[in-house]
């Protein structure tokens, strides 16, 4: 779990997401509701949807679950290779 944290930021910024997106991404990995994202960052509904669809279109993931599977996957590696 250590760097996981500067993995997402790094990686955020590999796929040009812009502040607002990067919030709203690192928002739904923590696993908010789009209703919950838009009372914390006091915006729409319709903004922020439109903020996450821009995040799945530029990391080219197809929603909250592959976007969270990203990320994960290295936490998930054997410690030890065969």
């Amino acid at each position: 779990i250590q760097g996981l944290g500067q993995k997402i930021d790094k990686q955020f910024e590999d796929w040009g997401l812009t502040k607002a997106e990067k919030e709203v991404a690192l928002l739904l990995l923590k696993g908010l509701s789009v209703k919950e994202i838009a009372d914390v960052r006091q915006a729409s509904e319709k903004t922020v949807g439109q903020h996450a669809t821009a995040v799945y279109q530029k990391s080219q993931l197809h929603g909250r679950a592959e976007l969270a599977a990203f990320f994960l996957e290295d936490l998930f590696t054997p410690n030890h290779q065969t």
